[in-house]
């Protein structure tokens, strides 16, 4: 008969118990793979539902075309002049809200080909056109972007009759004009006030056109551009966006900040190293297919808070490296400087509502897959922004030109730099009676990069700091039991070493910010955020 001792029966149920571990690993597995497959399936489900509800609201352009013949052959009777409206393409589909957006631009297009385009039928005939002029309009897709070009057969623009103009009207001086090209002589038939016209009619000569249809183009985040060759026609081509909600963008970030960029303004991303990066007249330079490109680090102008480590998401970065993105404004290459390059995504974009105007060169925010809400940059107005500046741009010496109001202390900014650039985080307390908007407020915090500390009232807190006197701001309800938020203030101002800490009370309809006393109270009209439920 076998014998067994107390050591066998130990192993025995050792063997047993890594048995039933095995077993239980493998259905976690098998339940992670489930899982894996529902949230696919849930992706591809999301997906298809947001191409349903993108397709409801795109239109054919030919909704807004089909009433342009109708008034060609109304000015070709009131004019004399023989043309026809060809089309191709219009059949393409484009969001309602663009295409009602495009119908002005369009209608002026067609207008100016007719009246500076189209020649007279005995120009025409003499010249061996055809007596009957044509307009044609086109569209196309364009990766997620939308082509429409409206050309002509006619004459062209005269570049010699822009440069005469541009000197009588916009105050430009012919040495000026002459270091211009034939494409930025040609833009400038966008300015406000220019016309070609020699006379004011119904059609044109007021100079009010062409700058508006650059400017209805643009508010719908596209563009407008013009090619002529004199004697043969000229083509106007329009490129917006396929949606203004639906959009792709590039997701990076800067100094810890996640940032979106549309997609379709960025012309190429090129990694950097330190000895890439080139200084000159205390301006940040790198090289670019020839071109010596300024190179934009956001910290330089924009102040925003940020984590003092790298942010770990559950994903991880496309490129773990410093790169910059190569941008236009106008024709001229600009660089925006990245830490890390998280990919290219299709995303929901959103407006930010609220009385506190957004920092310039941002236009809204998207909502990332994973449900992260990242600031939508808007290129050009942040470059149209920096480049009137008076410091100098795009250089370790330029320094942040937003700064705190004026009619706040010195003091407001008692946060210690030096602690928020070190491991050790900045402090704030939290004095709330409701364990739920602390817990909400310090969640919000920590996110943030701060470190938190809690307490349930006024008493509670001066206990707190009586033992830990390392405290950088603190954020107090007013009504609270045994000591509300003025006894509190009022009392931390008679101790030395709590009198300068910066203090936020929050109340039910006014936030306030005290300095150094309950006198010197700053009142500001922001409510205090509802209590989670």
């Amino acid at each position: 008969m076998d014998q067994y001792s107390d050591l066998h029966l130990v192993a025995q149920e050792i063997i047993e118990r890594v048995v039933q571990i095995q077993e239980v690993s493998s259905d976690i597995e098998l339940a992670l793979d489930e899982t894996e497959g529902i949230s696919r399936q849930l992706g591809r489900t999301a997906q298809q539902m947001q191409i349903g509800m993108t397709q409801v609201r795109m239109r054919p352009l030919a909704e807004l075309t089909r009433r342009f013949p109708r008034q060609l052959r109304q000015l070709s009777l009131e004019h004399g002049k023989s043309v026809t409206l060809k089309e191709k393409g219009t059949g393409t589909l484009i969001e309602r809200s663009i295409l009602e957006a495009l119908q002005d631009p369009l209608m002026h297009l067609l207008r100016n080909c007719f009246d500076h385009g189209i020649e007279s039928p005995e120009m025409r005939q003499n010249l061996g056109k055809p007596v009957e002029g044509s307009i044609m309009i086109t569209a196309s897709y364009r990766g997620n972007q939308t082509v429409i070009t409206v050309s002509d057969d006619g004459g062209g623009i005269n570049l010699e009759k822009i440069k005469t103009k541009v000197v009588s009207g916009l105050g430009l001086t012919n040495e000026e004009i002459s270091t211009f090209s034939e494409q930025e002589i040609l833009d400038l038939i966008f300015e406000p006030g220019f016309s070609t016209a020699e006379a004011v009619t119904d059609l044109s000569g007021r100079g009010i056109g062409m700058d508006v249809v650059r400017k209805n183009i643009e508010a719908i985040q596209g563009t407008v551009q013009v090619e002529t060759e004199l004697g043969v026609g000229t083509t106007f081509t329009l490129v917006v966006p396929l949606s203004l909600s639906v959009t792709r963008v590039l997701v990076v970030e800067c100094q810890g900040l996640f940032v979106a960029l549309p997609a379709s303004i960025v012309e190429e991303m090129t990694l950097l190293s330190p000895s890439q990066i080139l200084t000159a007249a205390d301006r940040e330079l790198i090289e670019w297919q020839g071109y010596t490109v300024p190179l934009l680090r956001l910290e330089h102008w924009i102040r925003f808070n940020r984590p003092p480590i790298k942010l770990e998401t559950e994903s991880v970065p496309i490129i773990d490296q410093e790169g910059a993105l190569i941008v236009t404004q106008g024709n001229a290459p600009y660089a925006i400087y990245c830490d890390r390059y998280w990919g290219e995504q299709e995303v929901t974009t959103r407006l930010v509502e609220g009385n506190i105007s957004l920092p310039p060169g941002f236009s809204g925010c998207v909502v990332l897959g994973d449900g992260r809400i990242v600031p939508l940059m808007d290129t050009e107005a942040l470059l149209s922004w920096i480049l009137s500046q008076p410091v100098p741009p795009f250089g370790p010496a330029a320094q942040p030109v937003t700064s705190p109001p004026q009619h706040l202390s010195a003091e407001t900014s008692n946060l210690k730099n030096s602690t928020w650039d070190s491991a050790e985080r900045p402090t704030v307390m939290i004095i709330d009676d409701s364990i739920n908007v602390r817990r909400f407020l310090a969640i919000t915090l920590e996110k943030a990069g701060y470190r938190v500390e809690q307490a349930k009232d006024g008493l509670d807190a001066l206990e707190k700091l009586r033992e830990d006197n390392n405290i950088d701001a603190i954020v107090s309800d007013v009504e609270m039991p045994r000591m509300d938020g003025f006894r509190f203030l009022a009392t931390i101002q008679t101790v030395e070493t709590c009198k300068a800490i910066p203090v936020v009370m929050l109340g039910i309809a006014i936030a306030v910010i005290a300095i150094a006393s309950p006198a010197t109270i700053i009142s500001s009209k922001s409510e205090k955020p509802p209590r989670p439920r």
